[in-house]
């Protein structure tokens, strides 16, 4: 069998050629828009989120986990794990009515102080009041290590 050449009049040339072109746009606005979107995903994580290497107490061991937590705009609720800025310590937010029962803390003290239990790795933990000038931000993911990536916050801390 006698191959067939492939017509190639000038018509059929000026159509492929505009195929190409139009595929190598598609792909160029597919890129384009990829990269825009990249931007505007890492501007928002960078306004909202902060990702910081913190100490807790699991695993009886000095381990540093990273995590992200909201810097901007949350509201802090009860049993909420927080990251302290001073050294860097996990803390979890107690009620308000624990907040009566710290020795040596009167009736009259500042309502926006917030009490925390910051535990430590012997097992023990402190109750004390923190300012909100004082708290780094609200722990809302575990990044790495990859071990405990998205690990239960709860538990880590």
């Amino acid at each position: 069998m006698k191959k067939r050449r492939r017509h190639g009049s000038v018509t059929q040339t000026y159509i492929d050629l505009t195929d190409r072109l139009a595929a190598m746009r598609s792909v160029k606005e597919l890129v384009f828009t990829a990269i825009i979107i990249a931007l505007a995903v890492s501007c928002a994580m960078y306004v909202l989120f902060d990702i910081v290497p913190v100490k807790g107490s699991f695993s009886k061991s000095t381990e540093e986990v990273s995590v992200l937590i909201h810097v901007r705009w949350y509201q802090l609720e009860e049993d909420d794990v927080i990251v302290l800025k001073k050294g860097r310590l996990c803390a979890t937010v107690l009620s308000e009515k624990e907040k009566r029962t710290i020795p040596g803390i009167s009736s009259s003290e500042d309502d926006s102080l917030v009490p925390v239990r910051i535990n430590k790795s012997d097992g023990g933990s402190n109750i004390r009041l923190v300012e909100p000038s004082e708290i780094e931000g609200k722990i809302s993911f575990v990044v790495f290590p990859l071990n405990r990536f998205g690990e239960d916050i709860r538990k880590l801390f």
